[in-house]
């Protein structure tokens, strides 16, 4: 006999450390982590433009790059544990199975999960904010501290709780806010002290290219979507939200170009502008598709997001 009623899978495979094993092995894949290079472009950034002020540490950088992912992860694990209590996650919504949805793992597991990488989010976060300015006291300190915590908040509640604010078309916001914002503007006052204006360029460059990649992920879902929830195509449309899609993902081109003509450098970099004609593509394709046919789109805009950290600095 072969499969699940063999006498290799019943004496193998169903022994407690294989099964302990499995556990880990679906956990990982809860987790989602071709995601994580969209939540730490930010950081990058942040870290790169304070670089080219001549501020740079790679403990600080590191300690960044683990708060910001253990926030990413969180919201994931999060998000999965709402939908699926709501009934929003299915396999002809999301065009696969999450952990829950397959049974592989149970509601309880991946909230113990969220309790770990929270508690790694707090600890390294207050670590890299105690470090940064030697006082956790100071109004730097406070502030960031303050900021934090809204950060922590923010991807717990995204989808969980009795009004999660991501079923009432706020999840574009949070998401600009926080791995837009913060995490560009933030990063850098971390490893500055300092906020000149001009860096909320390309915080917002940033934070538009992300909300980006959540604006094609719900007019993809906008069908499911309309059962259980509002998202900011539902309210507007999908006409309008593809409009909508056009101005985040290429508005950012025009705020990094200001933004390099206002440092006044000998030699700006403009090389992300290499990457326009590719953004434009992406455009008419998500204007051209429409349901699961928008996968590709997602994951090239994440590509195209993440490019652009890197050529624009």
């Amino acid at each position: 006999m072969s499969g699940k009623n063999s006498f290799f899978y019943k004496t193998i495979f169903l022994r407690p450390q294989f099964l302990k094993m499995r556990k880990i092995y679906y956990g990982i894949k809860a987790l989602r982590l071709f995601s994580l290079p969209l939540s730490l472009s930010g950081i990058v950034m942040g870290a790169l433009l304070a670089n080219s002020f001549g501020y740079f540490s790679w403990l600080l950088f590191g300690l960044a790059l683990l708060t910001a992912a253990a926030l990413h992860l969180t919201c994931n694990l999060a998000n999965d544990v709402g939908d699926y209590q709501s009934g929003n996650d299915s396999f002809e919504s999301i065009g696969y199975e999450t952990m829950l949805i397959s049974g592989k793992l149970s509601v309880r597991e991946v909230v113990i999960m969220i309790g770990i990488l929270t508690a790694i989010a707090v600890v390294t976060g207050s670590v890299f904010i105690y470090l940064a300015f030697k006082d956790i006291f100071s109004t730097g300190s406070l502030i960031m501290f303050l900021t934090g915590l809204l950060a922590v908040l923010a991807a717990i509640f995204y989808t969980i709780g009795k009004k999660p604010y991501g079923y009432r078309a706020l999840g574009d916001l949070a998401v600009f806010l926080f791995f837009g914002i913060t995490a560009v503007a933030g990063t850098f006052f971390l490893l500055t002290k300092s906020l000149p204006a001009a860096i909320f360029l390309p915080a917002v460059s940033m934070g538009f290219l992300i909300t980006g990649v959540v604006n094609v992920n719900n007019i993809r879902d906008m069908e499911n979507d309309r059962k259980y929830r509002k998202t900011v195509p539902i309210l507007i449309g999908e006409r309008n939200a593809k409009h909508y899609h056009a101005v985040l993902v290429l508005l950012p081109f025009i705020l990094m170009s200001v933004y390099n003509i206002l440092q006044s450098k000998p030699l700006p970099s403009y090389l992300f502008l290499c990457l326009l004609p590719v953004a434009v593509y992406h455009v008419i394709k998500v204007y051209q598709k429409k349901g699961l046919a928008l996968n590709k789109a997602m994951g090239g805009l994440i590509l195209i997001t993440v490019l652009f950290v890197f050529s624009a600095i």
